[in-house]
């Protein structure tokens, strides 16, 4: 039950601050976390350039190469030199979110992720995350699709994401802190942003479960979800950066526009601390 965790993306003088991924990278491993994702959501990845993504990349494989890319954009030039930029790599997977914002039919959504197994020496995986990105890539597209290895679904249904077992050998993780439980139990792991701040929270979680000790795992996950609301309440994008710096103990910088920095991160940390007191 793999702990992949959506690494932030640090920022020093608005420019990636190489040396703070390599440092939150090595903790994040030293915590219990199997896998970083590069470029997800929580990483910012939509609003970084074609170079910055290469540069996370890069950073994080100085640490592992236990690593999944994520390639997604509008641009399919830039997604394709991405997927080839990777391919000179050694990492677990690319993956992609769907085109969004305009209106496709499910073919073209099915030609622009074969478009990206036909370029990708490595096993390629769906984000699907419908709550932003507003498309739905159910598993009766991925079926269709055919070249897929792996789901990260960020979904709260958690029938959707199940259903993706439905195709032999794929590799299936919900994406909700709040599911964590659940995902951890019956799917092959999680994919959880609050891995950046809370690690050892996730660690335990998985600990408890192994051991078959459901009640320790359920107040653990209650522990989790009071987190989560909490950076909810306060923008949880924006929320991560100063939970980061507080509950791990160094500085990841400050998010970047149009995420922008909290006014007052104290309120968070002080609502946060009375939820976990590490």
């Amino acid at each position: 039950m793999d702990i992949v965790v959506p690494i932030l993306t640090p920022f020093k003088d608005d420019k990636i601050d190489k040396e703070a991924v390599k440092t939150h990278v090595e903790n994040l491993l030293k915590k219990g976390v199997d896998i970083i994702f590069v470029n997800g959501t929580t990483g910012l990845g939509p609003a970084l350039s074609k170079e910055e993504k290469k540069e996370m990349l890069d950073a994080v494989l100085d640490v592992t190469n236990k690593v999944i890319f994520q390639v997604g954009s509008l641009n399919i030039k830039e997604v394709i030199d991405l997927v080839k930029y990777a391919n000179d790599k050694d990492i677990l997977a690319v993956a992609s979110y769907p085109p969004y914002y305009f209106t496709l039919p499910e073919t073209f959504i099915i030609k622009y992720f074969k478009e990206i197994c036909n370029e990708s020496k490595h096993d390629v995986y769906l984000y699907n995350y419908p709550g932003a990105t507003g498309k739905d890539v159910n598993v009766n597209m991925v079926k269709q699709i055919s070249c897929l290895k792996g789901v990260k679904d960020t979904n709260p249904d958690f029938q959707h994401t199940i259903k993706y077992k439905e195709i032999p050998g794929m590799k299936v993780y919900n994406g909700l802190e709040g599911l964590a439980i659940a995902s951890m139990s019956i799917l092959d792991g999680t994919v959880v942003g609050g891995g950046n701040y809370a690690p050892e929270l996730f660690s335990q979680l998985r600990e408890y479960i192994k051991a078959g000790d459901m009640k320790k795992a359920m107040e653990v996950q209650l522990l989790i979800n009071k987190l989560i609301e909490v950076s909810q309440k306060y923008g949880q994008f924006a929320a991560v950066y100063e939970l980061t710096k507080e509950f791990q103990g160094y500085d990841v910088g400050k998010p970047r526009a149009p995420i922008f920095p909290l006014d007052n991160p104290k309120e968070l940390i002080e609502e946060a601390r009375k939820i976990w007191n590490k």
